[in-house]
């Protein structure tokens, strides 16, 4: 019989999964994402969701870094962690090439590490890990891509974005349970912060690929499913503008969150520039603030 899995069979034929993964790795370096073996060091996101010991030791690194962190607070914070990995993993590989690798906890490998990370203008450590696709398979939506063995599809695109929301949900539904009995943070904020930060990746990566506009219409199709635990009515995003030094406009998107990871909560904490706490038109002036300050403008120079 002729493996068909992408990792032990000699073919020739390259697998469009690898050379997808190849491109979005000289776009976002920080975190290796790539197809390989399960080997020491690296642990399945089936495993880890179901150890006691590190779910609990991820929870107390969240709890930290600062006074009174809660372990509501705790749970947010590391679900944060968790889907910013998970989504630059796998966003860039589904708007670029429209790839939608196997997700299944069982199947996705983690290797975990700390490192220096900005966070609304200040520098704080999280926990990040590198992914390794355990399963050559993915499903495509490019009729080219379909020819390798490996490739289910071609799919349409409202298709696979329904896929790609059906695979999320079924990866991090052990997580957000083992998090819901641990902390009593309800299931539906773990959640918005799960299509928060999807639809951050999505925006992200639509602007280092100049699609911005596909990004935004792929990421409502993926999160806005009706049913779908990750569709809420607050995640959205809208457009900001100031004018620059010559008195051009300057447009900005950014991502209404959905969801709070409840970082106001401890000493020192503030809501984010997005929260969803916040009110709409305090966020925005704070946010044109910034968009002035990254013109090299005073607050006052423009109106």
């Amino acid at each position: 019989m002729v493996p068909t899995d992408g990792l032990s069979n000699p073919r020739t034929q390259v697998s469009p999964l690898r050379s997808a993964l190849a491109s979005q790795a000289k776009l976002w370096p920080e975190i290796r994402v790539e197809l390989g073996g399960l080997e020491s060091g690296w642990i399945t996101a089936e495993a880890f969701f179901a150890s006691d010991t590190m779910i609990e030791e991820y929870l107390d690194y969240e709890g930290s870094f600062s006074e009174g962190t809660d372990r509501k607070a705790c749970g947010s914070l590391m679900m944060t962690d968790y889907a910013y990995v998970f989504a630059l993993a796998t966003v860039p590989a589904f708007l670029g090439f429209g790839i939608l690798p196997d997700l299944s906890p069982s199947r996705f490998a983690l290797l975990f590490h700390v490192t220096q990370d900005e966070h609304d203008g200040h520098m704080r450590e999280v926990r990040r890990a590198h992914v390794r696709y355990l399963s050559g398979g993915f499903r495509a939506s490019r009729t080219d891509h379909t020819a390798h063995p490996d490739a289910r599809g071609p799919m349409a695109h409202d298709q696979i974005a329904d896929a790609f929301c059906t695979a999320v949900q079924a990866h991090f539904e052990p997580l957000i349970e083992q998090l819901h009995a641990r902390t009593k943070l309800s299931r539906n904020a773990f959640w918005r912060l799960v299509a928060d930060a999807l639809a951050g990746w999505f925006i992200e990566a639509g602007r280092r690929l100049d699609c911005q506009e596909a990004a935004k219409a792929s990421a409502m199709a993926v999160l806005k499913r009706p049913g779908s635990p990750l569709n809420n009515r607050q995640l959205h995003y809208f457009d900001l503008s100031v004018r620059d030094r010559a008195g051009q406009p300057f447009s900005y998107t950014f991502r209404g969150r959905g969801g709070c990871c409840r970082f106001y909560t401890v000493e020192g904490g503030e809501y984010c520039s997005t929260c969803v706490l916040k009110d709409p038109r305090q966020r925005d002036d704070d946010l044109r603030q910034a968009m002035r300050r990254h013109l090299g403008l005073a607050g006052d120079e423009i109106a």
